[in-house]
């Protein structure tokens, strides 16, 4: 569920960017993450690995510091030698179980340190050993604190707009819902006060988007729910459709989208979406290499890389001049093996951003595929030149100057 993915990732970022130097944001990261948990979500901590480590929630140790190192040496050797990511088990060497064997940290290799790192989270099995060794103390030893999704929403809701962050305003409004339905089954409480803050927050900074309501004829009617339903999609009645009214959008509007005010938004849902395909792509792909070729995973990438060009081209209907959906345009194209097109999105994204370091790399990876490389290497040159320590560009290029 991408939705909920972009929901977590903005409210860290929302966090992140707060000046209040009280802020719990270790517990608040903690219940982020816990509640990412109860829905079919990929792994995203490394979307925003620097803010999760600067605020001591993910703490980070070479392997060798695993606290049962010695005992499973052998194993983890060989996985820092693969250098491939790698979820870390209670018991490491034996087969997942959700009750008796569950994730207790993660490892990666980390291409600036050129080390196989170990990773955990505040709360998790692995930090609770390293606490347990001595290795972290004081306020790491701490456990967090697991916040109601309520009062979760809350504080961020307050921090959203204090900065003006529509989005994420807009996000926890479409999710809370849910969430009060959830509650409601499971006979638990609902911070009322909470909601109609958050609520206050929305309607104040415009963040109710169309195209994430409800239809307005599938509401719930009726008991607390209904009650609930009628008084917070007040506020987007003049937006609601009918479900009806919907399926018809889905199959013709998209190329009636009128020009408005909203037309940046829109163009950032469209980029959003683009980027999800890509990074599940990227996973499709590093999994086949991992597991051998499946071709029911080849099929499904390249329904996604259609759809994701699809959704890139409409996008950049709506603003032409956005170099990050132009770049991940051109990735698609790439990824489809049409090095024109994907030279040409790149070329226009270069021409709005010529300083964008990012544009570049992206333009260097393309021409080592299609076997330039000469203008790889001026390409990751030219990264080097607006980012001087690239880790990435700096081993690629002098592999590129010493291979030829």
């Amino acid at each position: 569920m991408h939705e909920i993915e972009s929901l977590v990732e903005m409210s860290v970022y929302c966090l992140h960017e707060s000046q209040d130097n009280s802020l719990d944001r270790r517990s608040l990261f903690y219940s982020l993450y816990e509640l990412q948990s109860q829905f079919d979500t990929g792994f995203t901590h490394f979307r925003v690995m620097d803010i999760l480590t600067q605020h001591r929630f993910v703490y980070t140790f070479p392997i060798t510091a695993h606290p049962a190192y010695a005992q499973h040496q052998a194993f983890l050797d060989s996985l820092a030698a693969a250098r491939k990511f790698s979820f870390i088990y209670t018991e490491p060497e034996n087969e997942w179980d959700a009750e008796t064997n569950p994730v207790a940290g993660y490892a990666h290799f980390d291409q600036q340190q050129q080390q196989y790192i170990l990773y955990c989270d505040a709360g998790s099995t692995l930090w609770e050993a390293f606490v347990a060794n001595g290795t972290l103390q004081g306020a790491d030893a701490v456990p967090p604190q697991l916040f109601d999704v309520f009062t979760m929403a809350r504080i961020i809701a307050d921090y959203a707009a204090q900065q003006q962050y529509r989005d994420v305003l807009a996000s926890w409004y479409h999710l809370l819902p849910y969430m009060v339905m959830a509650a409601e089954q499971e006979n638990e409480p609902i911070d009322q006060e909470a909601l109609k803050t958050i609520l206050g927050h929305v309607v104040a900074n415009d963040a109710i988007y169309e195209e994430n309501l409800p239809p307005i004829d599938e509401l719930p009617e009726g008991g607390e729910l209904g009650k609930f339903c009628e008084w917070w999609y007040a506020p987007a009645k003049g937006k609601m459709k009918t479900a009806a009214e919907l399926d018809k959008d889905i199959a013709l509007d998209l190329d009636a989208v009128p020009f408005t005010q909203e037309v940046e938004k829109t163009a950032a849902w469209y980029d959003n979406e683009v980027r999800n395909l890509l990074e599940g792509i990227h996973q499709s792909i590093s999994d086949m290499e991992d597991n051998g070729y499946d071709e029911a995973a080849q099929k499904s990438i390249e329904t996604r890389l259609l759809q994701g060009l699809q959704y890139a081209i409409k996008g950049l209907e709506l603003a032409p001049d956005e170099p990050g959906l132009l770049v991940n345009m051109g990735s698609l194209y790439m990824l489809a093996e049409n090095y024109e097109e994907a030279l040409a999105s790149y070329n226009k994204a270069l021409a709005i951003a010529p300083d964008n370091s990012y544009v570049h790399l992206n333009r260097a990876i393309l021409f080592y595929q299609m076997e330039d490389v000469p203008m790889a290497i001026d390409s990751f040159e030219k990264v080097l030149a607006l980012e001087p320590g690239n880790e990435f560009a700096q081993q690629w290029l002098s592999h590129l100057k010493n291979n030829g």
